[in-house]
């Protein structure tokens, strides 16, 4: 059985007893940088060895995992900070157990991606994930078109090293009055979230207003939609009933407005 564990993003208390029982319970343990997951072991008293498992032996480890799982081990892997194979190694060998299928599971946990979109303060029924922002120019210039017209709420995590620049490639490209939030630190003793719009964030950031030290996610308002409103008068409303029913009278301005239909329907029938 493959296990993926979510860790702590910062606060080492928020490791879960289900996690510490299946570390405990593995033959093997796998982790990224096996420094940081030996300060997670000892906070939870456990010695347990770790295997490396990263991005630049991931193909060769991944067939070792594989070859143990046929033998009917328990392999584990943990994330640094937060859940494997999110911005992490760990896809591939996702597909290699898909195609020779090889059961795994995932125990959850803490997620930075989650805890900045809820301290964002920005809408959280539809968000995009972009992993890390980009450090070539072209690929930076690509996202941030993308940026311009996502109408989702936005997060992508950054080095502190880099954000300044960041921001700046971010006012020059977006609507300026988006709102944005810094999250910082999430969950240490550190914690900090700054929020206000593309602008105001921009100037504070260049002003070195913020201490801006340690790990970030950043969080940005979707591109609002802009609705053509259209005010239904008498004579609006004679045209459309001459050649249409009311519900497809109401079904075509819906269309048109991105109003609704059932309150569109409403305004036709009255007298």
């Amino acid at each position: 059985m493959l296990n993926f564990i979510s860790t702590p993003i910062g606060n080492l208390n928020d490791i879960s007893l289900r996690a510490i029982d299946v570390i405990r319970s593995s033959d093997y343990l796998y982790t990224e940088d096996t420094r940081r997951s030996k300060t997670l072991l000892d906070h939870i008293n456990l010695q347990k060895k770790c295997n490396s498992f990263h991005e630049h032996n991931e193909d060769y480890v991944s067939k070792k995992i594989i070859q143990q799982l046929n033998d009917n081990k328990i392999v584990s892997i943990i994330s640094d900070a937060g859940t494997p194979a999110i911005s992490d190694p760990g896809y591939k060998l996702i597909k290699k157990c898909i195609k020779e299928n090889l059961k795994y599971t995932l125990i959850p946990g803490p997620s930075s991606v989650i805890s900045a979109l809820l301290m964002s303060g920005l809408p959280t029924d539809r968000f995009s994930f972009f992993g890390f922002f980009p450090k070539k120019n072209n690929e930076r210039e690509f996202v941030l078109q993308n940026f311009k017209y996502e109408k989702k709420t936005i997060i992508f995590f950054e080095s502190s090293k880099r954000i300044s620049k960041t921001l700046n490639d971010i006012a020059n490209y977006l609507d300026v009055k988006r709102m944005i939030a810094i999250c910082k630190e999430m969950t240490k003793v550190h914690e900090n979230v700054f929020r206000g719009n593309i602008l105001e964030i921009s100037k504070k950031v260049e002003q070195n207003k913020f201490n801006l030290k340690g790990e970030i996610v950043v969080v940005i308002e979707g591109k609002k939609e802009i609705k053509n409103k259209i005010e239904i008068d008498n004579r609006i409303k004679s045209e459309y009933l001459k050649k249409l029913s009311v519900s497809d009278s109401a079904k075509l301005i819906s269309l048109i407005t991105g109003e609704r239909k059932r309150d569109i329907y409403k305004k036709l029938i009255q007298d």
